[in-house]
């Protein structure tokens, strides 16, 4: 499987995980617009899964890393 299709597979998981953040951030439109583009991309990963046309635990490994780089970016960044 390609790289870049699991790097942005990735990127979209690490993000819909990390948007916990945005509870209560958002105002209702963009907080609707930002769930559809969750549920599209949840679809999209779902059938790539399906289909075996991603490694998940590469995936994962990926997701990870965007995890660990978002933690550093929350301890360099003051609000």
């Amino acid at each position: 499987m390609k790289a870049d299709i699991h790097i942005q597979l990735a990127l979209f998981k690490a993000t819909v995980e990390q948007s916990t953040a945005l509870n209560g951030k958002l105002n209702q439109r963009p907080k609707q617009l930002f769930n559809e583009w969750v549920k599209a991309g949840n679809k999209l990963w779902d059938e790539m899964l399906k289909t075996n046309q991603v490694n998940e635990e590469y995936l994962d490994q990926i997701s990870d890393i965007y995890h660990n780089i978002n933690l550093e970016i929350k301890k360099n960044i003051k609000d």
